[in-house]
This record gives C-alpha cells, sequence and structure tokens, in this order.
C-alpha cells in the first residue's frame, strides 16, 4: 500500500478526503464479507461500484437490478454498499481512481442507500425501542456512515433523528427539546474527530445529567488516535455495543442546562 496510508495532519487539503478512503486504509474486506455466500457478496461489490461511476446512474435503476438478482435491502445496506465503499478507496489509495471519482461515487452510494432508508421510514415499529440522536459535526463533510448506522438502528426498532452538519447549539437544542437516550457521533477523519471531541465536552458543560454519548466510524480507532475522548461513554464501530450501554447504565436526572447555548 502507498504511502497513503497514514494519518493525515489536520488542516491538509487532504484532511477531508471521503470516508470511502479512511475505510480502505484500515477496513478488512473479511469484516464485510460475513454472509455464508461471500463471493456473492464480492461480485455485488464490484457491479455496485461499476454502476455508481457510471454517468447515467439512476439509484432507482441499481436497487431493482441488486433486488432482481436476489438481495434483500437489509443485505445490501450491511454488506453491499460497505463493500462497495471499500472498493472505492480502495481504488483511489492505489491511484486507479480520481479525487472526483470517488467522491461521485460515494455520492451514488449515499444516494442509494437513502433510497432504501426513505422506504423503511413507513414500515418500521418504532413503539418500544429508543430514541437516539446521530449528528455529523458541521467539521465532517461526509455523511454516507451515519446513514448507514441510522438505517441499522431503525430495523432495530429505534427511533431517531439524524442531524447533518450539526452545530453545538442545535444539538443542545434538539435534546433539550426530545429528551434523547442517547447521541451518536459519526466521523471519518482525524480533523473531525478532534472538533467533535471538542463539541461533546461543551455538551457535557451544558447538560446536568449523564446522557451517553458515543463516538463511532468504521475506523475510528485509528482516526482518533492523539484525541481526548475522555467525554464519550464509548468509542467504538460496534452499534450492538453502544445500545446494549444504553440498556444497562442510563440513570437520568430531571432535564436541565447549566448555561446558555
Amino acid at each position: 500500500m502507498s504511502d497513503k496510508n497514514i494519518r493525515i495532519a489536520p488542516g491538509s487539503d487532504d484532511g477531508l478526503i471521503s470516508s470511502l478512503v479512511y475505510s480502505a486504509l484500515n477496513t478488512s474486506k473479511q469484516q464485510l464479507l460475513r454472509p455464508a455466500n461471500s463471493e456473492w457478496i464480492e461480485e455485488a461489490g464490484v457491479l455496485l461500484v461499476r454502476q455508481c461511476l457510471d454517468s447515467s446512474f439512476d439509484q432507482k435503476t441499481v436497487l431493482q437490478e441488486l433486488m432482481e438478482l436476489g438481495f434483500k435491502h437489509d443485505t445490501i445496506v450491511d454488506y453491499c454498499i460497505p463493500l462497495a465503499a471499500t472498493k472505492l478507496g480502495e481504488s483511489w489509495v492505489n491511484d486507479t481512481l480520481s479525487f472526483a471519482e470517488t467522491t461521485v461515487g460515494s455520492a451514488n452510494l449515499q444516494k442509494l442507500l437513502k433510497l432504501i432508508a426513505q422506504g423503511r421510514q413507513i414500515s418500521l415499529n418504532s413503539n418500544n425501542g429508543k430514541r437516539f440522536l446521530i449528528c455529523v459535526h458541521e467539521s465532517e463533510q461526509h455523511t454516507l456512515g451515519a446513514l448507514v448506522m441510522g438505517d441499522m438502528l431503525r430495523r432495530q426498532g429505534h427511533s431517531l433523528k439524524i442531524k447533518l452538519d450539526a452545530k453545538f447549539s442545535e444539538i443542545c437544542e434538539l435534546q433539550n427539546s426530545n429528551d434523547y437516550d442517547a447521541i451518536f457521533f459519526s466521523c471519518a477523519s482525524f480533523l473531525s474527530a478532534k472538533e467533535t471531541a471538542g463539541c461533546v465536552k461543551k455538551i457535557r458543560q451544558t447538560f446536568r445529567y449523564n446522557l451517553p454519548i458515543f463516538l463511532g466510524g468504521s475506523n475510528i480507532e485509528q482516526i482518533s488516535q492523539g484525541v481526548n475522548l475522555k467525554d464519550f461513554d464509548l468509542v467504538t464501530s460496534s452499534l450492538d455495543a453502544a445500545t446494549e450501554y444504553v440498556e444497562k447504565q442510563r440513570k437520568k436526572e430531571p432535564l436541565g442546562l447549566l448555561g446558555a447555548h
């Protein structure tokens, strides 16, 4: 692998590189190929990459084609889209795709994911689930990971709000108004991890009660190295670990703020 397999310094133009690239640098494809027929998933990933790079890409057509091949919505979200994202990132790392091409592919994967997620919002029943706020801090430009996380949580029966380009004041207002059971932050770069940690420190100083706050991403351990993460309850790429924490740990005091936003 090239010298791009290094954490990109804050402030660099490449500091805003696609989350797909970070995933490619640190995510093992073997972790993505969990279904019994891994070759089938691998072929779907290759197909999806080719489609996302096509100038005539149409998410409805792509979804229909994948479904005709026998893929369910859950499999597409959990395996096909992450694998395609990893392949796009690897191609950038290996200099077989440009940054612009990788970004276009990422955007098209996100369109496909949104199409699937919109269909789920009608049919899912969240009455027995928790209520979560998923945030992508304003310093982070890439949102695919947060949308994948949201789809997975909805399938588990949870209700949630996804806030992109989230500012500290907006997060506090949402939490104060809705009393979410926990807040998830999704990061794809060292810069956004650092800025998100600073935002969470201010959130801790604002709310009186012990609100569970998590930091996640497909390679969050690598991109957050050197960042002070003490204000997060968990830093993990496992949704199960986070939701189990909420079940076991939340003992909330009456809602209240220490200061103005």
